[in-house]
């Protein structure tokens, strides 16, 4: 299997002066043509973001190990993106998030990377070296497909994200008018509303017990002039471009075989069920049938009990705390894994994949807690005391965040048995459910481990442990909303499907029954998930109304003329504009989010906001108890029975009004 992969550094003899230069010339263009780009599409956002990439490939260098040029600029994104957002969140929380604080984290995450880049200056020029003459014979080939085909991709989704209209703010897909609401919501809140130390803007005295850093990090490029909006595109592009090449590297070094890693990153990303078939059932066997537009997804269907909703649809574009975790748990598994197959006492690789470990916490709770746990088998299965040097940091660092953001919601845990096969009035029983669900997905991954010659043997062993992230949550459920438990399945097809790519890759090299046996496989597996994601392309099909321009009006008008610690009142509804837009806090916000957060007491405020929405005689008292300094009527308010104006009227200031929007300051606040 390790044939087809040779990734050490420096076995290519030493270029001549020509190539030298030529490298030098070569390199020097693109740096200069990628400068160009950033600069034009992400303004002065591009200096942290050019910044991250360059922290973070140096900090690579304090790791000791043999990494690829590649693999420096890949795994550097995300580290620099992780260090720059912890320093600029340590510096909020003492002198508040403006320009001063967010150039001085870009000025820290720096120096922590200069001892690597100091070290860097003897390798760097046999690393150049090595690249030129490994893309000299094509020898990555299989990384430039998957960025091919994913980074324009990910530009075209991204560039379509949030688009200002006549009408109003529009939004791209629906994780972007859905789940993107709360992210808008908790970055403007630290870019406009000083949020520190966090807080959740939507129910205000709980503290933010959320993996927020991917918001800090956007709401740090708006004091550089960049909107809130664009500011949540380029923190999650950064990511999102990082991430297929991130998972292709790690996967390299965890399979040993570069098909495997890139057929993997396709299983991952186009993962769907069996959803295709009652597409195919729906139009009789028209050949026509893929066209015709349809209207519900084929990987998410709750009256067919289709539950596996695709991950880029279901994670990678709305959670956009995941772009974090994904890219962190496999890098730093693959700096491990790279740590105990070199036999020798060294501690720094160990060091390194502890510190970024402990700092992933506040970026995505679920990616720390698997590489903790994976780490631990590994332990078990590779005794060495270097691993002290992994564990002290990753607990010192995680253990302290992890226990703060637990303490900022009600836990939740419960026994469910199958997980959904069996609710909602279905009894599909697990195997129809999960066949249905992913198709041909887990005996696939099964064969991959116990076929002699798919995986390496030291590679199945090490990776087996990830069954647990499957096997557990489909009797436990450990959050308040059920489906919730996807962000544990999520790591086990993750890190599975570089099992199920080793199999493909295996099926591919067996002849023309192999070959024919695996492009089927790879069909049944990614067809579903293909023709979901291919939908989100469709501006006609994808695209709605976030809020209208009034809303964009009212939001911009509470930024500029209201403290920003004020509390508004406002419908509760997840994209009402002056929490989204305008960085305040509300009394209450959306109960869809509140309850999945396991908030005590969301139901009450609720009900209160409503009472004095609609004028009840106690709203004056209500809204002293509160602390309510301001009060927005609006058209969402309708999905709550309406408002009284002429209430508010009497008791209040109005202070604003225009676009369907009216403004009142509470008498007294």
């Amino acid at each position: 299997m390790a044939a087809d992969l040779d990734l050490t550094p420096g076995r290519s003899g030493s270029l001549g002066l020509s190539a030298r230069r030529a490298r030098a010339l070569g390199l020097g263009l693109a740096v200069l043509g990628l400068l160009t780009v950033v600069l034009g599409l992400a303004g002065w956002a591009a200096v942290p973001l050019l910044g991250a990439v360059a922290a973070g490939a140096g900090l690579t260098y304090l790791s000791g190990l043999d990494l690829t040029l590649e693999e420096r600029l890949a795994y550097g994104a995300v580290i620099g993106a992780l260090v720059l957002a912890t320093a600029d969140l340590l510096l909020a929380l003492a002198f508040g998030l403006g320009l001063p604080t967010v150039l001085a984290g870009l000025g820290v995450a720096l120096a922590a990377s200069a001892p690597g880049w100091w070290r860097a200056r003897s390798l760097l020029n046999r690393e150049l070296d090595d690249a030129v003459e490994r893309w000299g014979r094509r020898e990555p080939w299989p990384l430039w497909v998957v960025l091919l085909v994913a980074w324009p991709f990910t530009l075209v989704l991204l560039g379509r994200a949030y688009q200002f209209t006549s009408q109003g703010l529009v939004a791209g897909n629906i994780g972007v008018y859905a789940d993107w609401a709360a992210h808008l919501t908790y970055a403007g809140s630290f870019a406009y509303g000083q949020n520190f130390p966090p807080q959740f803007p939507v129910d205000p005295g709980h503290r933010l017990a959320y993996p927020f850093l991917i918001d800090l990090l956007a709401a740090s490029f708006v004091p550089l002039g960049t909107s809130l909006t664009s500011a949540l595109v380029l923190s999650s592009g950064l990511l999102a471009l990082a991430f297929p090449a991130v998972m292709y590297l790690a996967g390299t070094r965890l399979t040993g075989s570069r098909y495997a890693a890139a057929l993997a990153v396709g299983v991952f990303a186009l993962s769907g069920g069996l959803g295709f078939l009652t597409l195919l059932r729906g139009v009789r066997g028209s050949p026509l049938g893929a066209l015709l537009p349809r209207s519900q997804l084929l990987t998410q269907d709750p009256d067919r009990n289709y539950q596996w909703l695709n991950p880029i649809l279901a994670w990678l574009v709305p959670q956009r705390s995941v772009l974090y975790g994904f890219s962190l748990a496999l890098l730093v598994m693959a700096m491990l894994w790279m740590a105990v197959r070199r036999g020798e006492a060294h501690w720094s690789p160990f060091a390194l994949a502890g510190v970024v470990t402990g700092l992933a916490s506040l970026a995505h709770l679920h990616a720390y807690g698997t590489i903790v746990a994976l780490a631990a088998c590994w332990a078990v299965l590779e005794p060495r005391r270097q691993w002290i040097a992994f564990f002290a940091p990753a607990l010192a660092l995680g253990l302290p965040a992890v226990l703060w953001m637990l303490g900022g919601g009600a836990a939740s845990f419960k026994v469910q048995v199958w997980w959904l096969a069996n609710s909602g009035g279905h009894s599909d029983g697990p195997v129809w459910f999960w066949l249905k669900n992913t198709g041909l997905l887990v005996p696939a991954m099964v064969a991959a481990f116990v076929w002699r010659g798919v995986l390496p043997r030291r590679t199945a062993l090490h990776l087996a442990p990830i069954w647990l992230w499957f096997v557990v949550p489909n009797f436990l459920v450990f959050q308040p909303w059920d489906w919730d438990n996807t962000k544990f399945f999520a790591y086990w097809i993750l890190f599975g499907s570089l099992a199920v790519g080793a199999l493909l890759g295996h099926l591919l090299r067996r002849g023309l029954a192999g070959a024919f046996a695996g492009c089927a496989l790879a069909l049944t597996l990614t067809i579903s998930g293909l023709g979901d994601v291919a939908r989100t392309l469709d501006p006609a099909y994808a695209s709605a109304l976030f809020t209208s321009a009034g809303g964009v009006e009212v939001a911009a008008w509470a930024r500029a003329n209201t403290d920003p610690r004020a509390l508004f009142l406002v419908a509760p509804v997840h994209n009402d504009p002056i929490p989204t837009l305008a960085g305040r806090r509300v009394m209450v916000g959306y109960a869809g989010w509140l309850w999945t957060y396991g908030l005590s007491d969301w139901g009450q405020r609720s009900d209160d906001a409503q009472r004095m929405l609609r004028g009840d005689p106690a709203t004056t008292g209500l809204l002293r108890r509160y602390g309510v300094s301001y009060v927005v009527l609006g058209p969402e308010d309708q999905s709550f029975g309406g408002s009284n104006p002429a209430y508010f009227d009497r008791i209040a200031d109005r202070v604003y009004a225009r676009g369907g929007y009216t403004v009142y300051r509470v008498r007294g606040a």
